[in-house]
């Protein structure tokens, strides 16, 4: 499974007790009309393509090379706001820590900003895993 899967079957846990108020999409969030998804269809999330950076960590003494992989990965949220959640702190704080499910890692992040535009605000998660 990709760690896009396993973070969506993470995160469909850890909100199914807000599921009468948000949903989680498997759809990726593309543009419809010019607009994002997640900005169409409010307390619906949506999670991203997998995007994959390679560095090289250093050289062996034989010439091979010991690389690390991040693998980053985009969620969206948009709420109203005018009519924001009573406990939306924790379906952020629920968000945040679904990147606990991921193994085999060496070091996994997740953050989150907002956006307010109009009547809506726009939470956008990004998750971080690097591999060596």
């Amino acid at each position: 499974m990709s760690i896009r899967s396993d973070l969506i079957t993470q995160i469909t846990t850890n909100l199914s007790g807000h599921s009468n108020t948000i949903s989680i999409s498997q759809e990726l969030p593309f543009n419809s009309g010019g607009t994002p998804l997640y900005e169409k269809n409010p307390n619906v999330l949506y999670v991203d393509e997998q995007q994959i950076a390679v560095e090289q960590l250093y050289r062996t003494l034989d010439q091979g090379n010991v690389n690390t992989t991040t693998t980053t990965v985009n969620a969206y949220l948009s709420t109203d706001a005018k009519n924001q959640f009573a406990d939306i702190n924790t379906v952020v704080s629920n968000l945040l820590i679904a990147r606990n499910a991921i193994t085999n890692v060496a070091e996994s992040t997740s953050d989150y900003e907002t956006e307010i535009e109009d009547d809506k605000i726009t939470y956008t998660f990004e998750y971080n895993f690097t591999t060596i």
